[in-house]
């Protein structure tokens, strides 16, 4: 998740909207944690694939699906944390290494899914992740993710999970890369429709406009503001014209203040990306409502005992 810094500036610009108010509408905050798999597993199998989501869900704790999309040429929703072809994790169609130079960045909105099908994402040993196994893998439509998981489900006898989808947009990366936010937004939100299970969707993004827009097409979803800043969430809300529901911080800045800061908007509070485990029962500890982690297996390890409630 790297939100583009100029987003700061969004906030800093909107000192004069209307307070938000608080989201009265939101549930009860409830005892279970919402465990969500970033990027599948993106720290045992390779991100953002079919075998990564299927792998996730064999953990039973794992509630959610965390992914992220962008738009391929034909106009298809791509999971996928870039809207390029990343260097780092993926080769070209001939097994071929790409350069990792900016200027050479390999466009999906240049590809048609079939075309992005071609590459493999899932050889490449990353050197960030060293539990990572690699195995032939690439980068899906949205669809084909929700017709595997079904699958999946009804095979293993499994409830299905819920998806947070991350909608990779950032301004300064349209058209080359990005589709214009209305675009963007409507192609989402008509892959949720032909699916026809919205309520166990998530929507979110670093975006405000973003959000702005989805809400006003389809207030009936839940949304998440996705922060990288500290602070200052009365003021970020008003710049977006409303509350989510859900505040997903970058976690090294949760804190109680943090904490008491959303929870006084009404807001349920799920933190990326969480790897260590001591620092999950932290964050249990200060009343979280999820935790998004790299790695569901070390969800078993972090003790829920004794857990205490949100601090208002």
């Amino acid at each position: 998740m790297k939100p583009s810094l100029p987003l700061l500036l969004v906030f800093l610009l909107c000192t004069c909207a209307p307070a938000p108010q608080k989201n009265d509408s939101m549930p009860e905050t409830s005892t279970a944690i919402d465990w969500q798999g970033h990027r599948g597993c993106r720290g045992l199998l390779p991100e953002n694939t079919i075998p990564a989501f299927l792998r996730a869900l064999s953990y039973p704790a794992v509630q959610t699906l965390e992914l992220d999309v962008v738009i391929s040429a034909d106009y298809r929703v791509i999971v996928s944390h870039e809207p390029w072809m990343s260097a780092e994790i993926c080769l070209g169609p001939n097994g071929e290494k790409l350069s990792a130079a900016e200027e050479d960045r390999i466009s999906l909105r240049s590809l048609t899914a079939e075309e992005i099908a071609t590459y493999d994402c899932g050889q490449l040993p990353h050197p960030r992740f060293p539990e990572q196994a690699q195995r032939p893998a690439h980068k899906p439509t949205l669809a084909a993710v929700f017709a595997a998981v079904d699958r999946y489900c009804v095979q293993n006898q499994r409830p299905s999970p819920r998806y947070n989808i991350e909608l990779k947009y950032e301004a300064d990366l349209e058209p080359h890369f990005v589709p214009s936010r209305d675009t963007f937004v409507d192609l989402v939100l008509a892959d949720i429709d032909a699916w026809n299970h919205p309520e166990l969707v998530t929507l979110q993004c670093f975006d405000p406009p973003t959000l702005a827009i989805i809400h006003a097409k389809r207030p009936d979803l839940q949304l998440a503001y996705l922060d990288e800043f500290p602070g200052g969430l009365s003021e970020k809300m008003a710049a977006i014209g409303f509350t989510p529901p859900i505040y997903s911080p970058y976690e090294i800045h949760v804190d109680a203040a943090l904490m008491a800061e959303a929870h006084a908007l009404g807001m349920r509070v799920v933190p990326w990306t969480v790897n260590d485990t001591t620092r999950m029962r932290e964050l249990l500890e200060l009343g979280v409502a999820g935790i998004i982690t790299d790695y569901p297996d070390r969800i078993k390890g972090v003790k829920e005992k004794g857990r205490k409630g949100p601090k208002r």
